[in-house]
């Protein structure tokens, strides 16, 4: 019996040996942070890459930063941010000085208030749908000479086929305060899908049936057209987006479904959104971003972002939205799944990635060098005090920006506490032979008990 309780000691005590006797040792990977001369301490910052992502699991509780005596640095976990322009739309109404009708189009002329700046565009509200018209624009200053702008724009609304529209008409750069808009074709005919049946009886018996289609003839009714304008905000503080690269892309179609379904592999890089690259064009569709999710032994795709993709080119007219946007997600794995109903699949031939940029700040100390050490099973988060210290010290230093060098694999791993036991536990033949040799000390236990119960003195 001492055998098999020294032996169940053996393998507790190897489970739960001192996380600190294993440090830096329990992470599988190190890289150099490289800071260049380091004659002062400093507050240091490096970018963390796929490498990383790969290796580490989420919120990162696997990422350790150590000098070179191996004492561990306290570090924060950060987005990165930048600074850029923003631009914010602003519109205003304008004033009909008239309109005219010739032939089969209207002219219009506005005139913008007095205090509003310049129009970089035109918006028309009207109730009309299923429509298509031609528009040309000219600027004047005196209401006298005009000046053309737009030669070849283009109003319409396609909800009859799908859910696209365009009611703004875009406008170069100018100063004119009077505009003049041409429309052409400003009535159209539909025919209704309503029919107007007539039937003749002749002796109680239909004789004739009579079926006329009405064709109705809609004006390009407006209700209001309002000017607007950019206004551009620099140095706008945002979260900076990286590209990040895509490790594996496969397109499938799912004919019974009327899907294109897209595999899409990645290095747990914190993405954001997916752009589709296709040369298709005039279309608009439905997709849908999954994840694979398990239950026990049961792995479902569960939906995280969805928009509708589109591509319209027509003459001039040219918009595009093919991007995919959901809340930030380190999976290794991803499906995007293209509803094409009736129409044809889209020749997607891959998509790009992009995401959330982190980096590490910490303190550094004059004239060390440092490693960052990373990918661990069991390694928890750290708790430290660094997010008030650098709090404070940034308010009047900057971080030096740091770079990381290649990847190496940690010699000195030791492997994860309990990782050596929770393997042979999972060894059938390992199992076996401890089994077999629990039998074999149980029976000689027996054994032995047997034989002392026969020394035992008859009453």
């Amino acid at each position: 019996m001492k055998l098999l309780e020294g032996l169940v000691a053996c393998l507790v005590l190897g489970s739960v040996l001192p996380l600190a006797a294993q440090e830096p040792a329990r992470y599988r990977f190190w890289r150099d942070i490289d800071r260049g001369a380091a004659p002062s301490e400093e507050i240091v910052a490096f970018t963390l890459d796929s490498d990383v992502y790969a290796a580490t699991r989420d919120a990162f509780p696997d990422l350790r930063v150590f000098d070179d005596a191996q004492a561990e640095a306290p570090y924060q976990i950060e987005p990165d941010v930048e600074f850029r322009e923003e631009r914010t739309r602003h519109t205003f109404p304008t004033e009909v000085v008239s309109l005219h009708e010739e032939g089969t189009a209207i002219e219009i002329r506005l005139r913008l208030p007095e205090d509003s700046p310049s129009a970089e565009g035109l918006s028309f509200f009207t109730r009309l749908a299923d429509y298509e018209r031609k528009v040309r624009v000219f600027g004047s200053q005196d209401g006298k000479e005009w000046t053309p702008l737009v030669a070849d724009g283009i109003l319409f609304d396609y909800s009859r086929y799908m859910d696209v529209s365009n009611r703004e008409i875009p406008l170069p750069p100018n100063s004119f305060r009077q505009l003049k808009i041409a429309i052409g074709d400003v009535t159209d005919e539909k025919e209704s899908p309503y029919k107007e049946l007539t039937r003749t009886f002749r002796s109680g018996k239909e004789d004739q049936r009579v079926e006329r289609t009405t064709v109705e003839r809609r004006p390009l009714r407006i209700d209001r057209i309002t000017a607007w304008y950019d206004v551009t905000r620099q140095h706008v503080q945002k979260a900076r987006k990286g590209a990040y690269p895509i490790a594996a892309f496969e397109a499938q179609e799912d004919a019974a479904k009327k899907q294109t379904v897209l595999q899409v592999r990645t290095r747990r890089e914190p993405v954001t959104r997916f752009t589709l690259q296709t040369p298709s064009r005039n279309f608009s569709r439905r997709a849908v971003v999954e994840v694979p999710v398990v239950h026990g032994v049961n792995r479902e795709w569960t939906r995280i972002g969805e928009a509708t993709v589109s591509s319209f080119r027509f003459r001039s007219f040219h918009r595009e939205q093919l991007t995919i946007a959901f809340p930030e997600r380190r999976q290794e794995e991803y499906r995007i799944v293209i509803h094409n109903e009736d129409n044809p699949p889209l020749d997607v031939k891959g998509v790009q990635a992009e995401g959330n940029v982190y980096r590490v700040v910490f303190l550094a100390q004059e004239s060390r060098a440092y490693r960052v050490f990373y990918g661990s099973e069991t390694a928890e988060s750290p708790k430290y005090e660094t997010a008030t210290v650098l709090a404070t010290l940034r308010r009047d230093f900057q971080p030096v920006e740091a770079k990381l060098a290649s990847q190496v694999e940690n010699a000195g791993f030791g492997g994860e506490p309990g990782l050596a036991l929770r393997t042979a536990l999972n060894n059938w033949i390992f199992l076996g032979a401890v089994i077999c040799l629990m039998v074999a000390v149980l029976a000689w236990g027996l054994f032995r008990a047997g034989r002392h119960l026969q020394n035992l003195p008859k009453d």
